[in-house]
């Protein structure tokens, strides 16, 4: 592996160099040469930004270039490529421009109007996110493939009548069968009425519609994905049609509730849940930034993954005796949450489902629970008969008699202090995940697996392997490896001590302190995602010659300065 980093670097610089020597401009619009006949047009960076000003607003897409006495034919638009070019009020494509890709337009936050060819036959994903003065599309008449019927201000797939891209002035015709997924992300509507002959609604079809307000479902809506109305923070109606055989809104509960499994499908700060509900859905209330409190009532049996996902404002739940399954993520992000208290009959409950909990300080299982406890007022979930410990928070006491402790069973709620006694056998990677606010770890000393020595870490005593670690860590001496998560906080700028071998994947993914960090000779491998989304780190000093690397060790760590990324 020695000059794998110089190597790398010196491919990437040539790579780029013959890229941009493709790559012309022309009126403020860059081109790249495809074939010998054929350009697209795309993004145009200076590596650290991109911001392009059109004098007179309006973006025109030629159908042919000319370029060093040669004339090519403009056959598509390249992923990105306006993205976040504010200056553009207007786009006008023309005749013989085939295709445009994913986020084309992206965040073009000015722009008013577009007019598509009869040319164009491909359109990706998430084409106009974030345009929030959109309010006309028109497509020409004759394109074969996509239309905008009965003045619609939309794009809809002809063949099959879906409704792929809208606005916020956009009409949805009757005979659109489905609303596709984000075809109103970001729009700046206050209501929604679905017509009668939409039949779906696609995932995150109107997502980030932080200015809607009302929501009507007609009679003939049959599925609703549960991400459909993703972070519509605002939203306080709802209403199903009567007539509407699948869905309905029974005793005017502004929610959406499946007749099928009586499930309440999607709620709001103002639902009341009704009789007769079974189960809350998935997402069912996520991002509700208005509700405070909510009681579940008795019959509801399950509430499932993510159901109150970032309700920030929720301090108070009331769960019902008849609840028996609480899946995965369940309230993750309520940092506002205070207590709970979990029922007698719950038998399943999944993993995170006190995520990032800033505030909880307590939680208690019901003591006639034969599935789980809340032993000694430990004040977390455990599970009975493996003496796993689940869920915490910034209330658990870890006490003896605990065996395992389950993976993000701490996860992202801050905790301070972390003492493992003497039971612990096995601690899951990621448990004590993204604490920020941990400065001091222990371990009891009769503890047969893991120890600390008063280095404010915890240390696998047979493999070496620190498990956990925190700002204040002293690394001992006989340390070989970083585990899994270990390090998801820490000081801003690491040395690591020679005898570290292994940096294992995920070591400090996600750790949005770390700026600088050097790695001794003795590592001889860097895992796979190893520093991943790792966003202010800036240098890397990698001081042996023979350091395995994996592919994206590295990745997303944005703010890397290549030029630290080789050997001393």
């Amino acid at each position: 592996m020695k000059k794998y980093l110089l190597v790398l670097l010196v491919t990437l610089c040539s790579l780029g160099k013959a890229h941009a020597d493709s790559i012309f401009v022309d009126s403020g619009v860059a081109y790249k040469i495809v074939s010998a006949h054929t350009v697209n047009v795309v993004k145009l960076a200076d590596g650290k930004s991109y911001i392009r000003t059109f004098n007179d607003s309006l973006l025109t897409i030629p159908a042919t270039i000319s370029h060093d006495g040669k004339k090519y034919r403009v056959k598509c638009i390249e992923q990105y490529a306006f993205s976040g070019c504010t200056g553009i009020k207007s786009v006008f494509i023309s005749e013989g421009v085939e295709e445009i890709h994913d986020g084309a337009f992206e965040a073009c936050a000015n722009l008013e109007s577009i007019s598509l060819p009869s040319s164009v036959i491909v359109i990706g994903e998430k084409v106009f996110p974030y345009c929030i003065n959109l309010t006309a599309i028109a497509v020409d008449k004759r394109n074969p493939v996509f239309d905008s019927r009965d003045g619609c201000n939309a794009i809809v797939r002809t063949r099959d009548n879906t409704l792929l891209y809208g606005c916020k002035s956009t009409q949805i015709p009757s005979s659109v069968v489905t609303i596709g997924s984000y075809a109103f992300i970001e729009c700046m509507m206050e209501t929604i009425d679905i017509p009668v002959g939409v039949v779906n609604i696609e995932c995150y079809a109107f997502c980030q519609c932080e200015k809607l307000k009302s929501i009507h479902i007609s009679s003939s809506v049959e599925k609703i994905r549960p991400e459909s109305f993703w972070t519509c923070y605002n939203i306080s109606t709802i209403t199903v049609d009567e007539g509407n055989e699948w869905y309905d809104s029974r005793g005017s509960c502004n929610a959406i509730i499946s007749k099928e499994d009586d499930e309440l499908c999607m709620g709001c700060s103002s639902t009341k849940i009704p009789e007769g509900v079974l189960s809350i859905g998935s997402m069912a209330f996520a991002y509700c930034i208005d509700l405070y409190e909510i009681t579940i009532p008795e019959g509801v049996k399950s509430i499932k993954h993510a159901a109150f996902w970032d309700c920030c404002n929720l301090k108070c739940v009331k769960l019902p005796s008849s609840l028996e399954r609480l899946l995965g993520a369940a309230f993750k992000g309520c940092i506002s949450l205070v207590s709970i208290d979990i029922p007698q009959n719950v038998k399943e409950i999944g993993w995170r489902i006190f995520w990032n909990c800033a505030s909880l300080q307590q939680v208690k299982v019901d003591p006639k629970n034969p599935y789980y406890d809340s032993r000694h007022d430990c004040n977390a979930i455990v599970h009975t008969s493996s003496n796993r410990l689940i869920a915490g928070c910034n209330g658990t006491v870890i006490v003896d008699g605990i065996k395992s402790i389950g993976e993000e069973a701490f996860g992202g709620i801050n905790i301070t202090s972390i003492h493992i006694p003497a039971s612990v056998e096995v601690i899951y990677p990621g448990a004590f995940k993204e604490n920020e606010l941990c400065r001091s770890i222990t371990v009891d000393e009769g503890n047969l697996r893991y120890k600390s020595d008063g280095s404010n870490s915890v240390v696998n005593k047979e493999s070496h392997e620190m498990v956990i670690a925190c700002s204040s860590t002293k690394i001992l001496p006989e340390v070989t490896s970083i585990g899994k998560y270990a390090y998801t906080n820490n000081l801003s700028i690491m040395v690591l001590p020679e005898g570290i071998e292994y940096i294992h994947p995920e070591a400090f993914r996600g750790n949005k302190n770390l700026h600088a960090i050097i790695i001794p000779a003795s590592v001889k491998e860097i895992g796979r995602e190893a520093f991943r989304d790792c966003e202010n780190l800036t240098d890397v000093v990698i001081m042996g010659n023979n350091t395995e690397i994996y592919p994206e060790a590295f990745s997303g760590c944005d703010k890397l300065n290549q030029k630290y990324l080789t050997e001393f």
